[in-house]
């Protein structure tokens, strides 16, 4: 029989890294903005608009997947953790 080895810290990592790079996208539309004025040609602000639209559809369809790869990461934490305290209550019980 083999063993489940879980590690909690790189889940709790994944999780927090998770949230970092959606707060990174969800904020990133104001840095795009922030810029207009720094094109200098309107050929080149036309040009990074259309892109940043672009990029916004995209981005869009990346948080949804991020925030799902998230769910997920939570759900697994907490089943782990359901079942380490099922197993440890199954093997107390063994013990007595």
């Amino acid at each position: 029989m083999t063993d489940l080895g879980v590690d909690y810290d790189y889940l709790y990592t994944i999780k927090k890294d998770l949230k970092t790079v959606r707060n990174e996208f969800t904020t990133c539309s104001a840095h795009q903005e922030s810029m207009k004025d720094e094109y200098g040609s309107d050929l080149v602000s036309g040009a990074m608009e259309k892109f940043t639209d672009n990029w916004d559809d995209h981005r869009k369809e990346l948080l949804e997947n991020i925030e799902k790869v998230g769910s997920l990461t939570e759900q697994a934490i907490q089943n782990f953790e359901k079942l380490d305290k099922e197993l440890a209550e199954v093997n107390k019980k063994k013990k007595k």
